[in-house]
Formats: C-alpha cells, sequence, structure tokens
C-alpha cells in the first residue's frame, strides 16, 4: 500500500470537507444562485447562498470528524483542519472554544491554522453582548492568521469596540470582513478599516438605533475619526446594507483605487455622489433604495459597466442605455407574473402603476441598440419565485363585476409570454434567481415519474424504429470532458497522485 505524504492527505481532506469553497474570500451578491430543496414538511422552498454556505460549513466539519475518527493518520492530519473554519450557530459558544484555546498548550497553537471565522444566528433578538465579544476577542487573539472574518451578528457599540481593537491589533492581513453594526458605531469602524490595508471584501449592515432623533441619524458623532484618511488600495468588494447615508458621505473622501463591485441596499438613494467618485471602475453594481433612482444618470457615471442589478418597480423618466452591459438582475416584480396577497383589495391604486413600470424597464432593456452586449435578464426575488411555485406559475387574472372586466396588466401568464418571445427572439436567457430559465417550476414526484415515464416510452419507440434488438436497452452516454474544469480541484489532485505513484516507482527501482 502506498503511503502518501501528509501535504497529499490533507489536501484530499481539504477537497473531501469542501474547505477550498469555504476559503474564497468573495462574497456572495444578489446574482448568486439560489437552490430548490424540500423543507422539513415535505414543501419546496429556496435555499439562499448565504444558507446554503452556513450548510456547507455544518457538513465540512461533520466529514472532518468522520476523517479524524478513522485511524491515527487520519487523526493527526485532521486534527490541524478542525480549527481551519470556526463556525458558530450563536454567540452563546463561544465561551467554550475560547476556554479550549486559553488552556491547549501546543507548538504551534490550534489557532495558527485558523482561516474563517464566522458567527451567525437564528434568533431574530440574539446580539453579540460584552461577554461574546470578550470570547471572541480572545479566539481572535489565538487566530492571527484569521483571513476570513463573518459577524452575521447585529452587535452594539460597546461589543463591537472590543472586537474592532482586537482585529486593528492582532489580525491586520484580514483580507473579507462581514460586520453588522449600528449607525452610532461609524467612527469605530472608520478606526478599524484604517488598520486593515489588505481588505479585499467588506460587507457592512448598518441599522439606526430607535432612540435617534433623525439629525443624530445622519450625523453621528465621529469624532477624530472624522480626519482619518483611509486608503484601501485591494478592496475590490463592497456591499452595504440599512442606514449607509453617513458611511457613503465618508467614504467618498477615501482612496479606493480597486473597488469594481459595488451592492447598496439602503434607505438612502443620494448615491450619485459617490458614483461620481468611484462609478468609472465599477464593472458590477447593485442597487436597491427606498426611493426609485435614476438610472440613466446611473449609467453615465459607470460606462465600464458589465453587470447591472436595479428594481424593475421604479418609474424611469429617460430610456435605459449602456454600451457593456452583458447581463441585468431585476428586483421587485412582486405583481409582475403574481396578483396581490396580504389581503390587499383587487384594485389597488399604485398596483397598475407598478405593472407599467416593469414592462416599460423590460421593453427599454430589450430595444434594439439599448444594450448591444445584453445576453441574460434574472428576476432576483426568491418570494416571486416561491409565489410562482406556489400558484403553478404566472396567473391569469379573475374576472370581476358583472360584465367580466379583466385588466390586461394583471394578466402575468401574458406578460410572461411576452416577454419570453421578445428575448428568445433577441437570444437573451430570460433566468430566474436558480439561474434556470424563467417559468420553469421544481416537478413533484408524481409529476416527475409520469415524466420520465414518458420519455421512457419515447426512448424505447425510437429504439425499435432503428432495429436494436438485441441492445434495445442501452443508452448512448454522453462524452466526459477531459479537460477538466479550470476551477476545479480535482484535476490537479489527479496529477499529484499519479506523481506520487510514479516516485515511488522510481524508488523501487533504484
Amino acid at each position: 500500500m502506498i503511503e502518501l505524504p501528509d501535504e497529499i492527505l490533507s489536501f484530499i481532506f481539504i477537497l473531501a470537507s469542501d474547505e477550498d469553497l469555504l476559503f474564497n474570500h468573495g462574497l456572495p451578491t444578489t446574482m448568486s444562485t439560489s437552490a430548490w430543496f424540500k423543507n422539513a414538511i415535505g414543501n419546496w422552498t429556496l435555499r439562499q447562498p448565504s444558507e446554503a454556505l452556513n450548510v456547507l460549513q455544518r457538513r465540512s466539519y461533520s466529514t472532518k470528524r468522520n476523517i479524524k475518527d478513522t485511524c491515527r493518520t487520519f487523526h493527526r492530519i485532521a486534527e490541524e483542519l478542525m480549527f481551519n473554519c470556526l463556525f458558530f450557530n450563536g454567540p452563546e459558544k463561544l465561551s467554550y472554544l475560547c476556554a479550549e484555546l486559553d488552556k491547549t498548550q501546543v507548538d504551534p497553537p490550534r489557532g495558527w491554522w485558523t482561516k474563517r471565522i464566522h458567527v451567525t444566528c437564528y434568533n431574530a433578538k440574539s446580539f453579540l453582548d460584552v461577554e461574546a465579544a470578550t470570547s471572541l476577542s480572545t479566539i481572535l487573539r489565538h487566530c492571527r492568521n484569521t483571513e476570513i472574518v463573518m459577524l452575521a451578528i447585529p452587535s452594539t457599540v460597546e461589543s463591537l469596540t472590543l472586537v474592532a481593537d482586537t482585529l486593528y491589533n492582532f489580525n491586520r492581513n484580514l483580507r473579507t470582513l462581514h460586520l453588522s453594526l449600528p449607525t452610532t458605531a461609524l467612527d469605530k469602524l472608520i478606526w478599524l478599516l484604517s488598520g486593515l490595508p489588505n481588505l479585499g471584501f467588506a460587507h457592512f449592515s448598518f441599522t439606526s438605533p430607535t432612540d435617534l432623533s433623525p439629525d443624530e441619524e445622519d450625523c453621528p458623532e465621529l469624532g477624530c475619526a472624522e480626519e482619518i484618511e483611509i486608503a484601501l488600495p485591494r478592496l475590490t468588494q463592497l456591499s452595504l446594507y440599512g442606514h449607509t447615508g453617513p458611511f457613503i458621505e465618508q467614504a467618498c473622501q477615501w482612496k479606493l483605487p480597486a473597488l469594481r463591485f459595488l451592492s447598496l441596499n439602503t434607505v438612502h438613494s443620494d448615491i450619485i455622489p459617490f458614483l461620481d467618485v468611484y462609478g468609472r471602475g465599477l464593472v458590477y453594481l447593485d442597487v436597491t433604495c427606498t426611493t426609485s433612482v435614476r438610472m440613466d444618470a446611473v449609467f453615465s457615471r459607470c460606462p465600464n459597466l458589465e453587470t447591472i442589478c436595479f428594481n424593475a418597480d421604479w418609474t424611469q423618466e429617460e430610456e435605459l442605455r449602456h454600451d457593456n452591459i452583458r447581463n441585468v438582475g431585476l428586483h421587485g416584480l412582486g405583481l409582475a407574473f403574481t396578483p396581490p396577497s396580504g389581503g390587499r383589495p383587487p384594485i389597488f391604486p399604485l398596483d397598475s402603476m407598478i405593472r407599467r413600470a416593469n414592462d416599460s424597464n423590460f421593453k427599454s432593456l430589450m430595444a434594439e441598440g439599448h444594450f448591444p452586449k445584453i445576453e441574460r435578464v434574472r428576476m432576483l426575488s426568491t418570494a416571486v419565485l416561491m409565489e410562482l411555485e406556489r400558484n403553478g406559475g404566472p396567473c391569469k387574472p379573475q374576472p370581476r363585476g358583472e360584465y367580466e372586466y379583466v385588466d390586461e396588466l394583471e394578466d402575468g401568464l401574458k406578460r410572461w409570454e411576452t416577454w419570453w418571445d421578445i428575448c428568445e427572439k433577441a437570444n437573451v436567457r430570460l433566468e430566474d434567481c436558480t439561474g434556470g430559465p424563467l417559468g420553469v417550476l421544481p416537478l413533484e414526484e408524481s409529476d416527475l415519474e409520469e415524466e420520465t415515464n414518458e420519455e421512457d416510452e419515447a426512448e424505447a419507440s425510437e429504439e425499435s424504429d432503428e432495429e436494436w434488438e438485441e441492445y434495445s436497452w442501452e443508452y448512448e452516454v454522453p462524452p466526459i470532458d477531459e479537460g477538466g474544469s479550470t476551477t476545479s480541484g480535482v484535476e490537479e489532485l489527479r496529477k499529484l497522485i499519479e506523481e506520487c505513484r510514479q516516485m515511488e516507482a522510481d524508488r523501487d527501482v533504484f
């Protein structure tokens, strides 16, 4: 039996536990695809990219535990891998690991191997309190090679101060940072960013305390932090959520030369000054605001965009045009294919206006010469796709009144057919948030069996026509791409194992 070097075994275990995916520094965007799955009660639902990442981390931990319990050699190698990625379902578990790291004295320390720390929560009332932040700060001091810190849990000013101080002093090689913080902690965030020159990917979610006045919300006290000159030469992706106005105002004065991917999901619509500064370098822009944004003004400031996401419910005064955009993501569309829900009346004053905006924006996107390079239009809302699944597809309006009146604007099925035909003629893919064709929904088991039987009958009929009597049950297997995927580590692993076998053979010969 060939004994593989520890480095090869470690690489195999990393692939088996999907850690190559977990160590990707980039953050999911709204163009990242969701996936259908059946929940505990057997209903189809969508798993969003953020939740898929959480599931992947749990599965990775389970895989490494199984590897560790296999034999002594695997136990020794997997012991290091157990600390590569630290994932916490809630802040209450932080203290246990903190105590374990404090009492364990090994060389190198266990935290030396940690590259990713992720804290999330599923309780809406949970937050990172001072006690949990103290434990997390201790963990961060043990894990000085950490490259990814994801704190997808609300924090207070006091708790963020503890974490930010530790990151500033002990984790300056950080590449990815995800924080949820109150607007009153903006000064702490600015101080932190001044000490992270290698930061490449960042997401900041800002919440506004309920006891703040409008002036305090828009102009938080920054003190000396307002005078700090921030330079992040490697920041490629920036995602902002919530009350982002004060942050955007400060960021307009910073130096972000490498910024290419920008996501703005904000209650403020005054984003034009920010695009005046950084728009020319952007290739990806996602704009979601509580009030409409003039997209023609956005396009004029971002000439190099290749992907744009915006709300299709917004009414645009000017026609939309751009020479380089290839991919378009559409937020909204809650009334485009399905009737209103939530107890609203059949006729609601704004519904027709929103549907007209949907049609107008789509026609502007698909008009000849407006977007000459467009390849894909994707509906981004998971809620709309879930509603389509419950309704069995786009809905036709129900007649109402003694004259059986039907408003054509309410005909979701007709709108879908029209949009599909327009895209097909223009050779443009019309997709939903899973990346599949819009209108293709998951099948129930009975429907799937029926479809499979029909396909089997069709195949059997074709085979009998070709007089394959002896081998009529066989089918042609499509060839495997021998080139392999450029992004997969499987081909590289095969080469490494082959090299190990060759070295073993050469050693036996000589």
